[in-house]
């Protein structure tokens, strides 16, 4: 007897159809399933309509990439905040100014033409302004700033290794892996792998049990580090410095003993004595001129020919001419900079020049970022014709035009060396008396700058100079005046005079007072003693040498002192 009616018989032929039916469902539903385990392209997370960034393994949301006619362009916010935030943009010219190690690129955005270390070359393209955001092609980049750039139409996306990256080859080991978003089961997945597939592994290593990972296709992610094997060959990695720049000037060995030439006119060689332990000579002969970058040359060929007799390289000393409204427009033009920079190398060129001593002051703090820039786009081009460039900064004080005009970490990152101007802690026109660079001081700002600037890159700045005080007090007023001496000389000034002496450990110095009439006279003096305790900060900081203000003022034992407390060797 039957159990149900007829009306709720199944009818064979309908039983067929129905199984039909299941069987294709079920082929379906299994096709999809084989597509999502073990078919690479399949995404179970949007990957994006748009071009999708990746910079090394870190996706970049939302990235505006242009591709336009074939040719590939990144938006300049997605360079500086990845690749380099030294990019600098000239509105005013519509110019923009691109640093490396080797180059200084100059990219105009009306024209095809541009230049590479100031020589004109011929591009296929040029910069792009898109509504209010500017484009740089990415071809061009890959070619000069050494990055490799690769796009994937398959997944629409652009892959963007930086100079020097080094990467591993993995192979998933899974039959079957969830590429994910993030380190963890929870994150959303991208796509599956299969056994045997590659990928690219970052080097730095894994992170809690997980790795960072980038598809052949270019897709970045997560996958748990048991799953994958480490190959054992490296990929990505790049030169660290292009074929054809000139090979860095190779110094003389720390401590480096340099100074400072004074040359309003040149001196007579002949008059120069010896100077055991001297390394390098700085004589004063290139000043900014006017806005527009043009420099005032007092070079001597004749000069240089002496110092090369006697062993020592030259690093010639630009200046500003302290000069702060001439500054702020000089610094404030790409083109003036340019100009500066070409002129230079020219003379470096001209007169077999090691290097650069950059002595920029009394500028205001406003441009500080744009002294910096000056500094950077200099340094590509010294670095390119193998000179050595040098910084002068003052003291860490918070004076807005002879102090807070530095900043201090961005410049050694820059330049090869600071040089820490360690003096006039009491200036000529100072309202009080005081030393020109008592110990304590120096090494209070010595320990401050320390810790923007790397004692290898650091010189110590020492005065060969003593200022004598003028304190008058005729009729009752008070009034305050110096005048800067030599070493020998303020001794013939001293000799004979009915005065006190005597050590002042505070400062660590010699303090000499004598009166004269209604007047005080009051000296801290700079001597051998004083000079051997700033040489001894030289050799306990680590420091990279000494330079002393100026050729000159200095007693010939100097040479001698600092020979002994460095460990100098005549060159």
């Amino acid at each position: 007897m039957n159990r149900f009616p007829v009306r709720g018989r199944i009818f064979p032929a309908f039983k067929k159809r129905m199984a039909s039916l299941l069987l294709a469902s079920a082929a379906i539903i299994a096709l999809a399933f084989s597509a999502a385990y073990f078919l690479p392209g399949f995404y179970a997370v949007s990957w994006g309509a748009d071009t999708a960034l990746v910079i090394g393994f870190e996706v970049v949301e939302n990235a505006p990439v242009l591709i336009q006619e074939g040719e590939i362009y990144l938006p300049v916010e997605i360079f500086q905040d990845y690749l380099d935030p030294h990019f600098f943009w000239d509105e005013e010219e519509k110019i923009a100014v691109i640093t490396t190690a080797h180059r200084l690129i100059h990219l105009d955005m009306e024209k095809i033409a541009t230049e590479i270390n100031l020589s004109p070359v011929e591009l296929q393209f040029p910069l792009r302004k898109e509504g209010n955001r500017l484009y740089l092609p990415a071809l061009f980049l890959e070619e000069f700033l050494e990055l490799a750039i690769n796009y994937y139409p398959e997944t629409n996306t652009l892959t963007v290794d930086p100079a020097g990256a080094s990467y591993l080859w993995g192979e998933v080991r899974s039959p079957s892996l969830k590429l994910r978003s993030g380190p963890g089961l929870h994150h959303p997945y991208y796509l599956r792998l299969r056994k045997g597939d590659r990928v690219l592994v970052e080097k730095a290593g894994s992170e809690s049990g997980w790795l960072t990972v980038r598809t052949e296709q270019g897709i970045a992610g997560f996958l748990p580090s048991k799953e994958v094997v480490i190959l054992s060959s490296v990929s990505g990695e790049r030169p660290s410095s292009p074929p054809g720049g000139a090979p860095p000037k190779e110094n003389p060995a720390q401590p480096l003993v340099l100074t400072w030439e004074f040359t309003y006119p040149n001196p007579d060689t002949k008059e120069i004595g010896e100077m055991p332990s001297l390394d390098i000579v700085i004589p004063t002969w290139f000043h900014l001129n006017d806005s527009r970058g043009s420099l005032r040359n007092l070079a001597d060929p004749a000069y240089v020919h002496w110092a090369r007799e006697r062993g020592y390289s030259v690093w010639a000393l630009v200046s500003n001419s302290f000069d702060p409204e001439l500054t702020a427009e000089f610094l404030s033009s790409s083109s003036a900079r340019k100009a500066a920079i070409n002129q230079l190398l020219l003379f470096a060129r001209l007169y077999r020049l090691e290097g650069f001593n950059l002595d920029f002051e009394n500028f205001h703090h406003r441009y500080r970022e744009l002294y910096t820039q000056f500094v950077r786009e200099l340094a590509v081009m010294c670095r390119e014709a193998g000179l050595v460039l040098s910084v002068n900064v003052t003291v860490p004080e918070g004076e807005p035009y002879w102090s807070l005009c530095y900043d201090r970490a961005s410049l050694a990152r820059e330049a090869d060396y600071i040089v820490l101007m360690a003096y006039d802690e009491h200036w000529s026109s100072s309202p009080v008396a005081g030393s020109v660079s008592s110990l304590p001081w120096v090494e209070k700002n010595l320990s401050a700058v320390l810790k923007e600037v790397p004692a290898e890159k650091l010189i110590l700045g020492v005065p060969f100079y003593t200022r004598l005080w003028r304190i008058d007090e005729e009729g009752g007023d008070r009034s305050i005046s110096s005048r800067d001496y030599g070493m020998k000389r303020i001794e013939e000034i001293l000799a004979g005079k009915d005065l006190e002496i005597g050590w002042d450990e505070s400062n660590g110095q010699y303090l000499v007072e004598y009166r004269e009439g209604e007047c005080t006279f009051m000296a801290w003096l700079e001597e051998s003693n004083s000079m051997e305790r700033r040489l001894q900060l030289v050799n306990s900081y680590r420091l990279a040498g000494v330079a002393g203000w100026r050729r000159g003022l200095e007693k010939p034992e100097i040479w001698e002192l600092i020979e002994n407390v460095l460990g100098k060797a005549s060159p």
